[in-house]
């Protein structure tokens, strides 16, 4: 079903629990007040609340929550829910936060005690129907599939993350499940639901318990015909009838509650700007407030009062005003895609000043060419779609990666990008949660330019193709957006890091991403299979030790086999009862044998669905696993990955490395990994100038051994193997900010022990303390810290008046510019080796980058030639004052070559 057949003036009722839960996993937890309040689901919860309101303007709107304590269901399953983690502590009083919000926009909450959310919102719809009213449903839950029912109820569904939604109606439910969503509640009783501690029939999956339905009708249909079945099926359901029974009424909504508001009553308008805004800025949420302003002004909320208008949140530095920026976008003109005079773009493009191309996402590509007010777009699939990516021209984007990629899968060869509007603003505020267009043009443009807002934003695109007036005006706020960003760089010294190292890159990641690296299936699937064995036995092995079955994954159950029936001693209390994570059992691992087989069962059960399963679904058509690398999202400057995060491959236990046997080159090549030796050692040495690290490394000597030497204050050759290690440990901490506590927990033994072998090691290594010292110094008083090359992470927790954020502040200042070069280097080093493996004239490709490993792939006739250009342009990338040292592997398995 398409965003077309959403129309505007329905009422929509929000699950406003699985909104906020998918809003704090989508968003980092970074996100938080200046006083270190954790922010990110109050953040993602209004922005996905506004976007529904501009996009589809509903006549009303209300928002369901659960209300502390029981509901009938718990009376109904034993440790009902058991089997979900833990709802975060950072987000328990976010709940709060979030109503505040929704209750000051005038929407009203509904909720019932004894009842959930979704009964809430199955009673609302279905009143709604009733009244011939249509009703909306917006939730991330399963469970309300089955109140679809047309024309009147349809499900908005939250897929993942803040943005990722499809509309449902009954077509859509029927595609999705096979059946119609009256019989859903059916589905899911035979399938069960883990997560609320509901185990379905053994052996009945979703596809079977769709076919069952399907061809029996019901599940009186299925317990009446159960000898036409198979024997172990056969067996199976009529050993679990009533487990099944018992499901369908658990899993059925209620849908005549006793509310007591009718959605009848229910309108949009009350509230009060004054108290809306100090509220948002109470939330510390300026951006968000502008958008809030805008829907109130366009009466998109009903009618409020004004209140006082001074109590609005100040922007701050949020906006940057200039005069080179039009109070409203250059005039667009729409142009189709077989428009006459397309055909001669490229020749055109070749003579232009600039071009801005954009789009490629949901299909569609914009574009424009300077001193014009024309501005193109077309399907990415469409000739005049290969014309432009197929011209040589510089592409200024926002998403330039994006274009580049589609190219490259088109068969087109592509230029480095001339600009990048997202990653100009992820340079000039690397702590931002965002970089969308929209955020960018928040932060950066006047209040007075407005997108044009003729179709979906993009932000609940629901799977449609982008309207042609969306993107082009993308294209014109490019423009707006870049004529500001450069300026903004240039004015902070980010210019040269911008053009010769940012987006080169872009480049070089495209590549990387059109070529992916190649995965055998058949390893990865032995590894799962095995995988899967040996939890079954451990989860046995639980059962036994416990002296009777229990769900191994309910926290709740897990309590009580410890604590309860086995008398173990708790280490550490929780608001929720004592804590069960890693840990506090790894402090209990020799008060009894069944705390090892757990901690050794989640290790292996997190491997298989992380890795395991996961990678399986990701290995495409070609056999290879195309990842996507993302310039901007770690603070630091680090490259990270996703879809799959490659970068989480294990590598600290042996279970975890035998992922790595899966990645392999094509038939005939082989893999080369190339590994940075001790480079944040190596970069401490550099920025400290300490006499005695920059002489180790100088003089080759083996740089544990020598700190070793000097915390203990005895000769080299005289350090023992446990000396060099712990050592090992401090140095590596101090790239990443560890404290005392920290270093004693990877030590295994006390704080006071840890804190004195860190002042030995600053006592023999003088210059790295003074470094560290003044590092924090200089970011307190500039609010920032700022590599060798210019690379700036904004750091304003360090004037926090809370100790704990001021605390954790300071170790980020510490650790930023070692990290911050280090990502510098490696990106420089990624851009040379590209660039020269292209000059000349090799097959071979780089295909994976992973932390401070370089992967490339490459045909065995250039063995020799590959090795020598990835020597010489990663030692090459950067002149410190110890140099840069690189292992080389060479195998027929990312494994292998690892040794």
């Amino acid at each position: 079903m398409s965003e077309k057949d959403l129309d505007r003036g329905q009422l929509f009722v929000l699950d406003g629990m699985s909104l906020a839960f998918r809003a704090y996993f989508a968003l980092p937890t970074t996100l938080a007040t200046a006083e270190g309040v954790v922010t990110n689901a109050v953040h993602g919860f209004t922005s996905m609340l506004l976007s529904i309101i501009k996009e589809h303007r509903p006549k009303a709107l209300a928002v369901a929550f659960d209300l502390p304590g029981g509901t009938f269901r718990d009376e109904m399953v034993e440790d009902y829910k058991g089997g979900r983690a833990e709802t975060p502590e950072d987000l328990l009083p976010q709940f709060d936060m979030i109503k505040e919000i929704v209750e000051s926009l005038g929407i009203p909450i509904v909720s019932l005690p004894g009842f959930e959310a979704d009964d809430v919102l199955a009673t609302l719809a279905t009143r709604s129907r009733e009244e011939h009213r249509h009703v909306v449903v917006v939730t991330g839950d399963r469970d309300c599939f089955q109140l679809v029912e047309d024309p009147f109820i349809r499900v908005l569904y939250n897929r993942k993350g803040v943005s990722d939604y499809v509309l449902y109606d009954e077509a859509g439910i029927q595609e999705r499940t096979g059946l119609d969503p009256q019989r859903y509640p059916m589905l899911a009783a035979l399938r069960g639901d883990k997560s609320d501690n509901l185990p379905g029939v053994p052996g009945v999956g979703e596809k079977t318990a769709s076919k069952l339905l399907n061809t029996y009708g019901d599940l009186d249909g299925i317990f009446s015909h159960l000898d036409e079945l198979t024997p172990k099926l056969r067996e199976n359901l009529a050993a679990n009838e009533e487990l099944a029974r018992h499901n369908e009424r658990v899993m059925t909504l209620h849908r005549d509650i006793a509310l007591k508001v009718d959605p009848a009553d229910i309108e949009m308008g009350g509230w009060d700007r004054a108290n809306a805004a100090a509220i948002f800025e109470n939330f510390e949420m300026r951006s968000i407030w502008r958008r809030t302003t805008d829907l109130l002004d366009a009466g998109a909320l009903g009618t409020g009062t004004a209140g006082n208008p001074s109590a609005a949140p100040s922007q701050g530095d949020e906006t940057s005003e200039s005069s080179s920026v039009a109070s409203s976008p250059v005039p667009i003109e729409v142009t189709e895609s077989d428009q006459p005079g397309l055909d001669d773009l490229a020749s055109r493009a070749a003579n232009a000043v600039h071009t801005v191309a954009l789009g490629a996402s949901n299909s569609r590509i914009g574009f424009a060419l300077p001193g014009s007010l024309t501005v193109g777009t077309a399907l990415l699939e469409s000739g005049t779609a290969d014309t432009i990516l197929g011209s040589v021209f510089p592409v200024r984007s926002h998403d330039s990666k994006a274009i580049v990629r589609a190219g490259l899968d088109r068969g087109h060869a592509q230029p480095e990008p001339d600009g990048d509007a997202a990653i100009a603003g992820y340079l000039l505020d690397s702590a931002a949660s965002s970089y969308s267009i929209d955020s960018l043009v928040d932060r950066h443009l006047p209040a007075s330019f407005a997108m044009v807002e003729a179709g979906p934003t993009g932000q609940l695109a629901l799977g449609e193709a982008a309207h042609d007036d969306r993107v082009a005006a993308e294209v014109v706020t490019v423009d707006a957006l870049l004529a500001v960003l450069e300026p903004e760089l240039e004015a902070k010294g980010l210019t040269s890091l911008y053009r010769d190292v940012e987006l080169p890159l872009v480049k070089v990641l495209a590549r990387m991403e059109h070529r992916g690296i190649a995965v055998d299936r058949s390893v990865l699937t032995e590894i799962s299979t095995d995988l899967r064995s040996r939890i079954r036995e451990l989860e046995a092995s639980l059962h036994e030790f416990a002296g009777h079955p229990f769900n191994v994954n309910s926290t709740p159950q897990l309590r009580t086999v410890l604590f309860e029936e086995l008398g173990l001693t708790p280490r550490k209390k929780t608001k929720t009862g004592f804590s069960t994570d890693a840990a506090t059992l790894e402090s209990m691992i020799d008060d009894h044998p069944i705390v090892r087989a757990l901690l050794d069962y989640r290790e292996l059960e997190k491997l298989r669905s992380t890795y395991g399963d996961s990678l399986l679904n990701e290995i495409a058509a070609d056999g290879r696993i195309h990842a996507t690398f993302r310039q901007t999202v770690a603070r630091t400057g680090r490259l990270s990955s996703e879809q799959p995060n490659l970068h989480n491959i294990p590598v600290r236990s042996a279970e975890g490395r035998r992922f790595r046997a899966a990645f392999v080159p094509a038939d005939g090549w082989e893999l080369l990994v190339a590994d940075y030796d001790q480079v944040e050692l190596r970069i401490i040495a550099h920025l400290s100038q300490d006499h005695g690290l920059l002489d180790a490394f100088q003089s080759g000597q083996d740089i544990h051994r020598t700190t070793a030497a000097g915390v203990y204050g005895i000769d080299p050759e005289k350090v023992s193997h446990e000396q060099r290690e712990r050592a090992k440990m401090v140095s590596y901490g101090l790239a990443y900010g560890m404290e005392a506590y920290g270093l004693s927990q990877r030590l295994g033994g006390d704080v006071a022990e840890a804190k004195e072998i860190m002042e030995r090691f600053f006592a023999a290594f003088p210059g790295v303390k003074g470094y560290m010292d003044s590092v924090v110094a200089e970011a307190t008083a500039q609010g920032f810290t700022r590599t060798e090359l210019g690379r700036i992470r904004p750091l304003p927790e360090l004037k926090s008046p809370q100790w704990a954020v001021r605390n954790a502040a300071e170790r980020q200042a510490m650790n930023a510019g070692i990290q911050g070069l280090a990502a510098d280097i490696f990106k420089i080093a990624l851009i040379r080796l590209d660039r020269r493996l292209e000059q000349e004239g090799l097959a071979a490709r780089i295909v994976l980058q992973v932390h401070d490993e370089v992967i490339v792939e490459a045909p065995a006739a250039e063995r020799s030639s590959v090795e020598a250009a990835v020597l010489e342009e990663l030692t090459g990338a950067a002149s410190l004052r110890v140099p840069l040292k690189v292992s080389l592997g060479w195998g027929t398995s990312w494994a292998g070559a690892k040794g």
